[in-house]
């Protein structure tokens, strides 16, 4: 044996390089080492989405926005002329020009904002440094029984939550693959991009962190419930190992990332041109007549009675307001709708919101009309970014996760997710503005002792059953 282990030593002394004999660093192995740092790393994705934020939403996506408002007047305004010349009364007109142009122009008037922020995400992708987000955000996934694969879907996700959804099929692991199918989600697509430049736009005008911020919320939301899950189910997975292939860092195309824009915009104005337009023409329909189809005003429409249970149902997030029950009901089908909707009920146009001016109208109408604050705009975005999406992807997580029972399970955590963190942030926020409960105050204390008392019963309950190779609801 002894004379063996000679021989093997003689072999490695000969085969075997120090690290000072190694190939000297390259530039790209010198740059990963800063970019691909466990902390450092995550401060620059930070900083790094941070400017493509105010590019996208302060600076080049609102100026490309104002060309296009320009050229939406002129069609407005030509359909307006035409239906004068055609005779059409005051209802034809209000439900053409209101309710299906309004609502089709209200969303569309962000295409250029998601264009941009698409854009540059195809750039980064490109250069090779989201391989090493992937690869920094490996480490953190492992906290909650996950691994780097789980943040592809997740970064598909930015762009829509159905491709990223159906992405986590490449996962091996089972237990990993239904966790990513129902934490990807909550990373806010492409539709959800319109809903928070609206919201919180007119209530912090110019600020690009505050969008950054529900990114990073995002962010911190995956880890909190992948941690309660872990929890809940008391899992003990062990993460597969992932390699990565760190590719040298390149010269991004702009033709490839000005295709991979224009699809996103294709699918964008897809949607918007359809769906969009049909619901927002309801909208109209049910907030213009009563019951009896007799021309009224808002608050005696069908629209407001049949939003008052579901406006009692917001009030522990600080939402007093039948129009936003409303918005967030239709934005579960489509979650641009809940600007084409806020737009159509609220009546104020968001096609040029960016200008100072029309800034001051949007928010007007939404303090005066849905008795919106800058804190309860904030409560309303989280609760619209982390409850359930959109039909269309809840439909793909039913193909992933191929069992209705998981689909229930998963669609119910996601509304519960909404609903918590944007009940928490108005009553935190409250007491800090105010120093007082907010409204439902008594109500979020049971809501989250019941939550708790629900999470702590399901760990001890598979602590103590039998040991499962499969994880169940």
């Amino acid at each position: 044996m002894a004379k063996n282990d000679k021989i093997i030593q003689d072999i490695m002394q000969k085969v075997q390089k120090s690290y000072d004999q190694a190939k000297p660093l390259s530039t790209t192995d010198k740059a990963d080492r800063v970019v691909a740092h466990p902390v450092l790393g995550l401060l620059i994705f930070f900083g790094v989405m941070w400017a493509i934020f105010y590019l996208s939403q302060i600076t080049l996506g609102p100026w490309l926005a104002g060309l296009l408002e320009t050229g939406m007047g002129m069609i407005g305004g030509a359909i307006e002329i035409g239906l004068d010349e055609l005779g059409a009364g005051p209802l034809l007109k209000g439900f053409i020009l209101d309710g299906v142009w309004g609502g089709f122009t209200a969303v569309l008037s962000f295409l250029p904002l998601i264009m941009v922020l698409f854009f540059f995400l195809q750039l980064l992708e490109d250069s090779g440094y989201m391989t090493r987000v992937s690869m920094v955000i490996d480490r953190y996934f492992a906290k909650i029984g996950l691994g780097g694969k789980s943040a592809i879907p997740m970064f598909v996700g930015l762009a829509c939550s159905v491709p990223g959804v159906m992405a986590a099929r490449t996962i091996e692991d089972e237990t990993q693959r239904k966790l990513t199918v129902m934490l990807t989600p909550f990373v806010p697509c492409g539709a959800k991009l319109p809903v928070i430049v609206l919201l919180l736009g007119v209530f912090f005008t110019g600020q690009a962190w505050v969008t950054a911020l529900m990114y990073i919320a995002a962010i911190l939301v995956v880890f909190v419930i992948g941690f309660a899950l872990k929890l809940f189910f008391g899992l003990k997975t062990s993460p597969e190992k992932t390699v990565y292939d760190l590719p040298d860092y390149k010269r991004p195309s702009l033709e490839l990332g000005w295709r991979m824009m224009l699809a996103e915009a294709k699918s964008f104005i897809k949607n918007a041109g359809t769906i969009i337009v049909v619901l927002n023409g309801l909208v109209w329909f049910f907030i213009s007549f009563d019951f009896s189809l007799a021309p009224v005003g808002p608050e005696a429409s069908m629209l407001r009675t049949l939003a008052i249970p579901f406006e009692w149902a917001l009030t522990p997030i600080g939402i007093a307001s039948w129009g936003l029950a409303v918005a967030a009901i239709l934005g579960f089908i489509a979650k641009e709708e809940i600007v084409g909707a806020l737009a159509v009920i609220y009546v104020f146009s968001v096609s040029d919101a960016f200008d100072a001016i029309n800034i001051i109208n949007a928010r007007d109408a939404l303090v005066t009309g849905a008795s919106l604050t800058a804190l309860t705009a904030i409560s309303y975005t989280v609760f619209n970014l982390f409850s359930p999406p959109c039909f269309a992807t809840i439909g793909a997580m039913k193909t992933e996760l191929k069992s209705t029972r998981w689909l229930v399970f998963a669609v119910g955590l996601q509304l519960l997710t909404g609903f918590f963190f944007a009940m928490w942030v108005y009553q935190v926020g409250h007491f800090i503005v105010n120093g007082s409960p907010g409204q439902g105050f008594l109500v979020s204390l049971v809501l989250t002792a019941s939550l708790l008392g629900v999470m702590i019963g399901g760990a001890l309950y598979h602590q103590n059953s039998s040991k499962e190779k499969a994880i169940h609801p």
